[in-house]
């Protein structure tokens, strides 16, 4: 029988934004590297998501060597240079965990607010922007929900699609790491894996939300709820959550690559 072994990678650069598929990944201890350095929000700084406004799923970010191309539907292209990043910064709130972010330039600020029809910022978040998670100092990390790395299983998915519908696509789940060639609902059991000279630690199952009944290309919300009800029906944590995928952190830093094996530590 195959080893389990890395099937995808991928980053999203601007959090609730399109995301960007990658044969390899610079894993840092905060994530993979670009991964939800970016992050909209209101003018009081609240963190804003695609369940608050799904037209971020059709945000897209093209990286480029120094900066981001945004492109989305019924805009023109807009070049983000690094350098016009701002060393001013603004305090911003993502759950309740409040950081400071540098701020973007107020052009795109505009283009950002024309496309999504209300007033918005978008913020960076630098080494200075800190954050942790679970309030553990050695848990760092930047603009994700939660945790540095979202881990995600093919078998998994699979058994989704065999209870319910059969078109369910993996990005709905918004995923760093795929893997393939493992039993369905294996990674809940995983504690620690390796993959070439990076160690992850699984620290708890993925609770979901209704973000994953909206396509993720049109953003239009499942008129039954889907694949969440099949999800809550099928799948749960053992205190009683709807979850799909797994929270890592990053123990020893490093390269990731699709293809790579998955060595099971603990």
């Amino acid at each position: 029988m195959s080893k389990p072994s890395v099937s995808g990678l991928y980053i999203y650069p601007i959090k609730s934004g399109a995301q960007i598929a990658l044969p390899s990944a610079w894993t840092e201890s905060r994530g993979l590297a670009m991964d939800r350095r970016f992050m909209v929000c209101d003018p009081e700084g609240m963190f804003i998501t695609a369940r608050q406004d799904p037209k971020l799923l059709n945000l897209v970010s093209t990286l480029v060597h120094d900066g981001l191309i945004l492109s989305a539907p019924g805009k023109l292209p807009l070049y983000l240079h690094y350098d016009q990043i701002d060393t001013d910064r603004r305090q911003v709130e993502v759950w309740s965990d409040i950081l400071a972010g540098r701020r973007c330039p107020e052009a795109v600020d505009e283009w950002l607010s024309d496309y999504l029809g209300k007033p918005v910022h978008l913020v960076y978040n630098d080494p200075e922007s800190y954050r942790v998670a679970g309030r553990a100092a050695e848990r760092p990390v930047l603009f994700a929900d939660g945790y540095p790395i979202l881990l995600t299983n093919e078998a998994s998915l699979q058994a989704l699609r065999d209870e319910g519908p059969a078109e369910t696509e993996m990005r709905r789940f918004r995923p760093n790491l795929v893997i393939k060639d493992a039993p369905a609902w294996a990674e809940d059991n995983w504690k620690r894996i390796r993959i070439g000279e990076v160690e992850l630690e699984l620290v708890k199952p993925c609770e979901r939300c209704v973000l994953i009944t909206r396509d993720p290309l049109t953003g239009e919300k499942s008129p039954k709820s889907e694949p969440l009800r099949t999800l809550a029906r099928i799948h749960r944590s053992e205190d009683g959550r709807v979850c799909f995928g797994h929270n890592l952190m990053v123990t020893k830093p490093g390269l990731l690559e699709v293809g790579a094996e998955v060595e099971l530590l603990a």
